[in-house]
């Protein structure tokens, strides 16, 4: 090769190489020292330093003392208002007929014995039946006592006189204690019919009408059977209902309701029986609602992957309807206090957090911590700091900028 081609291409060589280290030095000169991100239990990100502020730094920056407090682990999760089912009463027909009238609808107060509904049922038929002949039945047996009880005096005062036999007082003893029998049997009957034309619905008043010589009445009223509000009606005028499938209606007392969420099966080991829980409903976005929580289910739905947690709320004011959406937070309370810090005082680094230290001499100092709940503008810190201690709470990140340049 010529000496001058040899020689131009050295030029280029370096030029090139002089070209890369230039591109090259913004890239391997030393700049600001940078850890790994790892967990809190291995190194921390920096090492940690100390150095004093001058007055001017000073006036810079805010503190405030690490105090103890008490913090609250709270679980957000959506629920909706139930029917307490220990104060719901579900009203079936006792037999099968159609229903002949409406006479209460959801949402209406009823007393204990007010009707619901009227049937036309068959076995009203035969019971108001059966309750005139068994009246028949005691009409007779109190003619046959009278009469045996006039014979039985007129025997023993012939007796008295030995007009007659002791045979025949004793015969008509005999028809006395029989026919008084007869009548204790048909009275009991009698108001055995009674009892169950009760039980029908029929009223005293109905079955003394029934006595004078009113017409058999089909028509059955179903009462209610305890005082309350109507939470469902599920049957129309017309239909026919039956002694077994849903309920016709269903009777609760709403002045306690229940709180009815759905907990995830994460959070299922925080929560505990007696626990405050706060609730929220769309209908009364102002007002928050309270309860302790009285139930905690013992499966998981597969479905949903939820476990149920119940509560019964106080509902007086009626302001809670059944299936309601409410949203819910379960309070944690913890027995212990723990360090507390301003918000602002804590920096964080990746998954790392630490704090700057400020010393009675004005010597800073930062201190990695371990934080824990946050609660609006306060964080716990379960680790790293002592109370009394005082934190940078305004400048902190100033401190911390300063801190990598010097």
């Amino acid at each position: 090769m010529p000496r001058t081609l040899r020689l131009r291409s050295q030029v280029v060589i370096l030029a090139v190489a002089v070209a890369g280290a230039v591109f090259a030095y913004p890239y391997l000169r030393p700049g600001p020292r940078q850890q790994p991100i790892v967990a809190f239990a291995d190194v921390p990100v920096r090492q940690a330093r100390a150095f004093t502020l001058t007055p001017s730094q000073l006036a810079t920056v805010s503190s405030e003392p690490v105090v103890k407090r008490q913090f609250f682990e709270e679980i957000a999760t959506e629920g909706k208002i139930g029917v307490d089912e220990y104060q719901a009463t579900p009203v079936f027909s006792p037999y099968p007929g159609r229903v002949i009238a409406i006479f209460a609808r959801a949402g209406e107060q009823v007393k204990r014995g007010q009707p619901l509904f009227s049937v036309q049922a068959n076995e009203m038929v035969q019971a108001q039946n059966d309750y005139l002949a068994a009246l028949n039945v005691l009409n007779k047996s109190r003619s046959q006592l009278a009469f045996a009880q006039a014979a039985e005096k007129r025997q023993r005062d012939l007796f008295e006189t030995r007009a007659t036999t002791l045979r025949e007082l004793q015969v008509a003893q005999n028809d006395l204690t029989s026919a008084t029998n007869d009548n204790r049997t048909a009275e009991v009957g009698l108001e055995a019919v009674r009892n169950r034309l009760r039980i029908l619905g029929l009223r005293d008043e109905d079955m003394a009408a029934l006595q004078r010589g009113s017409a058999i009445n089909p028509n059955t009223p179903i009462n209610a059977p305890l005082d309350g509000t109507i939470i469902q009606r599920k049957i129309g005028p017309g239909q026919y209902v039956g002694t077994g499938g849903e309920p016709s209606y269903l009777i609760g007392d709403l002045s306690k309701v229940w709180l009815v969420a759905q907990l995830r099966e994460a959070d299922a080991a925080k929560a505990e029986i007696g626990e405050k829980l706060l609730f929220r409903v769309p209908a009364h976005p102002e007002r928050t609602f309270e309860g302790r929580i009285n139930y905690i289910g013992t499966s998981v739905d597969p479905a949903t992957r939820r476990i149920t947690v119940r509560a019964e709320i106080d509902n007086r004011q009626g302001l809670l309807k059944p299936e309601m959406y409410a949203s819910v937070r379960i309070i944690n309370e913890r027995e212990n206090l723990s360090h507390a810090v301003p918000r602002a005082a804590v920096i964080l680094e990746g998954n790392k957090a630490s704090v700057w230290v400020i010393k009675p001499d004005n010597s800073v100092e930062n201190r990695p911590v371990r934080p824990g709940i946050v609660d609006g503008g306060t964080v716990e810190i379960l680790d790293g700091l002592k109370e009394g201690e005082r934190v940078i709470s305004r400048g902190s990140l100033f401190i911390d900028r300063m801190s990598t340049q010097s």
